[in-house]
């Protein structure tokens, strides 16, 4: 699709009609007022402007057009809302000319036409011992029918014909994994004699396969090697029929795909899981599009609680502390849902914030009634506060560690960076919320200026955004342009995050000064961290007696002071000249 026909699709969409569908809106002066569909309230804060086509929520602060309306309610790719505006509007979108997509067809082609002849076996009497498989694993027909299980017939050409039945074309087939070369020419099934999990992506296509052997030997899983249509890492099993309900009620992650059947079978729809990998970044930047509560559920074994440990790395940047359920020693989600749903469910009700379950065990592998010990938990702990983005969250486990050992948090700030020097000694950090709207007035002076979002990328100016999501809608602003945010090809990150700060408005009063004065105090917040690090090294030189190195570090720190003196007169240079 072209922008011309985005825009098109736009115009025909009346955004209130839209949201009308789902918010009860009644006119107050000449906007609309309802209940936010995007957090629970009793007073309506959602307003709705039917001139200027966005909506905005003064409570959770949720705001954009009518495409990010479909998007963030809907949980839809923008390419999904898209096309779902479209078929309201009764407009037919005009399908897409690049190869690549061409490309894609074939391979949703092939899979799709794998799902029916894996499920086709699985109903045939090859498929007996399968279906009693399947059966001893407590599931019903229907929870068969709806995850679409299969089976691959113990056979090396099955599917090979089946495919060729079809016109669907051998090499497609080998790059999705479903067929393999043979050395001596011809095509052999990949898959054989195993139970068939098809896995299936947010838009509805089958995109790769898992096969269990149903008896003992190696390997237990086999799954669909990595293509043009599938990459482990942006995928996670069941989310594409799970959606709603982890908008209503959160994500509950598991490990497998049997623990997500299971669990739907015995009633629990709310599961997903990862295909083979640990949960990522792009998994967590996929789930909080429909929810930031995320519930991580791990075996009650050393490994599992290892694990633990080692899937908050990806969090750290994101803002979101999933909670924990750890199991019972021996148990996995299946067992569980097979023998007892009603203490998992309550397990996962009653699952702590991960931050706690990280304490407790560092606690339980460290006595922190002796030095050692508390040594011990600092340099455990300290390090992960360290990489934490968002700093309100990074201050308050400080403050608890620091009480729950009886120290000082200052001896907890010195773990986090070596450099570390008592806060009265050098310039404090802006506080959280200046910083934050300090990051989403440049934001939104670059996207309603195109002319200073130019000069920023002209000149090579560099900010150092630390909410997420406006360092990845800056990210994109420096390396494409303003005018990128609207075209078919922007993230949809990118695009909910610049929809929201345009349903803020045109940024009042002198837009140039604002510009001027917002640029050198986020380049003046630079210097001074800078100047704190500079601080910090000073002191290790003077306790070391380094004195060329205490030398440099004082001309480097009165070249910022002369720097952070003229700075203003810089910055309004570079915008004069423009």
């Amino acid at each position: 699709m072209d922008k011309s026909q985005v825009e098109h699709i736009k115009a025909l969409s009346d955004i209130v009609a839209v949201i009308s569908e789902y918010v009860e809106l009644r006119k107050k002066g000449r906007n609309l007022w309802g209940l936010c569909p995007f957090h629970s309230e009793k007073t309506p804060s959602f307003s709705v402007d039917p001139d200027k086509q966005i909506y905005k929520c003064f409570g959770c602060d949720k705001g954009g057009d009518v495409f990010s309306f479909v998007m963030e309610k809907k949980g839809l790719s923008f390419a999904e809302a898209l096309a779902e505006l479209a078929r309201r509007a009764g407009v037919a979108l005009e399908p897409p000319k690049s190869q690549a997509a061409s490309e894609r067809k074939v391979f949703y082609d092939a899979n799709r036409a794998a799902m029916a002849f894996f499920e086709q076996q699985l109903s045939s009497p090859q498929g007996e011992r399968a279906r009693r498989y399947l059966a001893g694993r407590g599931l019903s027909d229907d929870t068969v029918k709806a995850f679409h299980l299969g089976f691959a017939p113990d056979s090396w050409d099955s599917l090979v014909a089946h495919l060729r039945g079809r016109g669907i074309p051998a090499q497609a087939a080998e790059r999705c994994g479903l067929i393999a070369a043979r050395k001596t020419g011809g095509y052999y099934d990949r898959f054989r004699n195993r139970v068939m999990f098809p896995i299936i992506d947010l838009s509805g296509e089958v995109i790769a396969f898992g096969g269990r052997i149903m008896e003992a030997g190696e390997p237990k899983y086999l799954n669909s090697p990595e293509s043009p249509v599938f990459e482990k890492k942006r995928v996670l099993y069941n989310l594409h029929s799970a959606r709603a309900t982890l908008r209503q009620r959160g994500a509950v992650v598991v490990e497998g795909y049997m623990d997500v059947i299971s669990l739907a079978n015995a009633g629990f729809t709310g599961a997903v899981a990862t295909l083979g990998t640990a949960l990522g970044d792009e998994h967590i930047r996929i789930l909080r599009r429909f929810t930031e509560d995320i519930t991580l559920v791990f075996d009650g074994d050393s490994a599992g609680r290892n694990a633990m440990v080692r899937a908050l790395d990806p969090f750290l940047a994101s803002g979101i502390v999933p909670k924990v359920v750890i199991l019972p020693q021996g148990k996995d989600p299946d067992d569980m849902a097979r023998q007892d749903i009603a203490s998992f469910t309550g397990l996962v009700a009653q699952a702590q914030d991960i931050w706690e379950l990280i304490f407790d065990e560092s606690f339980s592998r460290h006595d922190p009634s002796k030095l050692r010990g508390l040594n011990g938990i600092v340099k455990e702990l300290a390090p992960m506060f360290a990489r934490l983005h968002d700093h309100v969250l990074r201050d308050l486990l400080v403050q608890r560690l620091a009480v729950r050992l009886g120290i000082s948090p200052e001896v907890i700030m010195k773990g986090m960076n070596p450099a570390f020097v008592a806060p009265d000694q050098v310039a404090p950090a802006p506080a959280h919320g200046e910083r934050h709207a300090l990051e989403t007035t440049l934001a939104r002076l670059l996207l309603q200026e195109p002319a200073a979002a130019e000069l920023v990328r002209e000149q090579g100016m560099t900010f150092e955004f630390q909410e997420p999501g406006l360092r990845v809608l800056f990210d994109h602003l420096f390396r494409h342009g303003v005018q990128a945010c609207d075209g078919p090809g922007c993230p949809d990150r990118v695009r909910l995050e610049a929809s929201r700060l345009r349903a803020l408005g045109d940024f009042p009063g002198d837009v140039k000064k604002a510009l001027i004065d917002t640029v050198c105090r986020f380049k003046s917040l630079a210097i001074d961290e800078e100047l704190r690090r500079i601080q910090g090294e000073l002191h290790l030189a003077e306790k070391s007696a380094d004195k060329a190195r205490r030398n440099e570090l004082l001309r480097a720190k009165q070249d910022l002071a002369v720097l952070k003196k003229s700075l203003r007169s810089h910055v309004m240079e570079a915008f004069e000249k423009r």
